[in-house]
């Protein structure tokens, strides 16, 4: 059973708790342009990110960079509570940088993964998150600018916490053999999105059964080999038609698609547009 707690929004940011009390993965597969935070508040999770699965404990933060592919599933009994602060770069980054703030871009870049607080800083998070909502949901005014600050401190809370743990007390990712050889499939696919290489072939370049990494991939990412192939093919195929000069057909011949009319269609159904679209409105928005 899932129930939404609450949902607040304004531009640049969004808001929401979800609370679920059974088995749940999340059946969206994707990535997106938002930036993203994960508090889980209750239970247990795996967190899939790029090429590792990670353990997730209450009082954890999941840092989930713009456009990484991603996906959390049931660990232990399943039952649990999130909130997810989603946050849009194009309208906050500016703001971030004049206050001093490290921007959301490095943040995430260079910080992805599980931030692990004390008790303390955990209470302190919870607090500034339900202010959070209570802002958005109230709008009185100059709500926007308290709102902002809150996410500075959220912000540099995360990158403390990040930063003093670098080198001890990391979270680790799940490293049991069977993560770890979809961990090497993941890292291969991402690097090589454009093999046209089978399933069976693929088995083979890491000595394992078709059979087995069909259940084992799934198990862990949540995607098929092929679906997390073209989700990577997408995502190359964006910086493609953001910095390149190539046409859609010379983009899908690159990237390893059987005819153009396919990419188009894989393409569309990962960004809600078509490549032509895509990249006709980043140009506008550039402008």
């Amino acid at each position: 059973m899932e129930r939404i707690i609450f949902e607040e929004s304004m531009e640049g940011v969004v808001i929401d708790e979800v609370a679920r009390d059974d088995g749940f993965s999340m059946t969206m597969k994707h990535f997106h342009d938002t930036y993203e935070l994960y508090f889980l508040l209750s239970g247990e999770r795996y967190y899939f990110i790029e090429k590792e699965t990670y353990y997730v404990k209450t009082g954890d933060v999941v840092l989930v960079n713009r456009q990484q592919v991603h996906k959390t599933s049931q660990a232990g009994s399943g039952s649990h509570d999130r909130i997810l602060l989603q946050l849009n770069g194009r309208y906050l980054e500016s703001w971030l940088n004049h206050a001093g703030v490290t921007s959301l871009e490095k943040l995430f870049g260079d910080y992805y993964g599980v931030a692990r607080l004390s008790e303390k800083e955990w209470e302190e998070m919870k607090s500034l998150l339900l202010s959070i909502r209570d802002e958005i949901k109230g709008r009185r005014e100059r709500y926007e600018v308290m709102v902002r600050l809150m996410i500075s401190r959220i912000l540099l809370m995360v990158y403390r916490s990040r930063k003093k743990n670098l080198l001890k007390d990391m979270p680790v990712t799940v490293q049991t053999s069977k993560h770890g050889k979809v961990h090497e499939v993941a890292e291969y696919l991402t690097l090589h999105c454009e093999t046209p290489e089978s399933l069976e072939e693929l088995a083979e370049r890491f000595f394992i059964s078709k059979s087995y990494l069909s259940r084992i991939f799934r198990e862990v990412t949540g995607f098929s080999v092929n679906e997390y192939r073209n989700l990577a093919r997408v995502r190359k195929g964006r910086e493609l038609l953001l910095n390149s000069e190539y046409s859609v057909t010379e983009i899908s011949e690159v990237l390893g698609f059987e005819s153009v009319t396919y990419f188009e269609r894989v393409f569309k159904k990962h960004t809600d547009a078509t490549p032509l679209k895509y990249r006709k409105e980043a140009k506008r928005t550039e402008q």
